[in-house]
């Protein structure tokens, strides 16, 4: 008998559809209605740029209704989209892909194109406002948008990641002192990570200063 993925995911469903006490006390129960799985995978490509990819589903866990779809069953993708950016070493998008596979109304996948206007944008602080204003609500897919601050986080730590693995002098670089320390609490001065990181040079430029 031929093994059917789709008929085996229902069937989890259904099972979570009993009630569901955890994180709660014993006299409260929960009743699962919505799950939404993001997943991001980051690249580094053969032409030197770096690809990061979200995918982002919707499921309901009872059947559910649709005016231009009908009806869905337990299952059956709300939304069903990826969204991928491909960036140079500096966090500037060279490239967009859209792929809208399910959505509520027929013609949502309209929006997909209005996402190539991000080409030559560059990832930074406060760059959602600049994205926003260039996509416009009426033009572009409030889901796919919810995915580029994901997307922004995931090649950061696409391309950062593989900087402190493969370049050890980049660790304690100024560059990467600059751009990391004191954003959180893991880099804050006189943690762990300072101490380890920074604290040398930290060290050799108060000498100085005293010299």
């Amino acid at each position: 008998m031929e093994y059917d993925g789709r008929f085996h995911f229902v069937q989890l469903l259904r099972l979570a559809m009993t009630t569901d006490t955890r994180n709660t006390n014993d006299t409260v129960t929960r009743t699962p209605l919505h799950r939404r799985q993001i997943d991001v995978q980051g690249y580094l490509r053969s032409d030197g740029l770096w690809e990061v990819e979200a995918v982002m589903q919707d499921t309901k866990n009872y059947d559910f209704n649709l005016r231009d779809r009908g009806l869905l069953p337990i299952g059956e993708y709300l939304h069903d989209m990826t969204l991928t950016l491909v960036v140079d070493d500096r966090l500037v998008i060279q490239d967009v892909r859209a792929s809208m596979r399910a959505t509520p109304y027929r013609d949502c996948s309209g929006a997909e194109p209005r996402y190539e206007q991000l080409i030559g944008m560059k990832i930074r602080g406060g760059w959602m406002n600049e994205v926003k204003e260039k996509l416009g609500k009426q033009h572009s897919c409030t889901h796919l948008t919810e995915l580029l601050p994901v997307l922004a986080t995931g090649a950061f730590q696409t391309i950062q990641g593989y900087r402190l693995q493969n370049d050890r002098e980049y660790a304690s670089s100024g560059r990467n002192r600059r751009h990391m320390q004191n954003t959180c609490y893991g880099y804050r001065e006189g943690g762990r990570a300072w101490n380890s990181l920074w604290a040398e040079e930290q060290g050799a430029k108060e000498q100085g200063a005293e010299e």
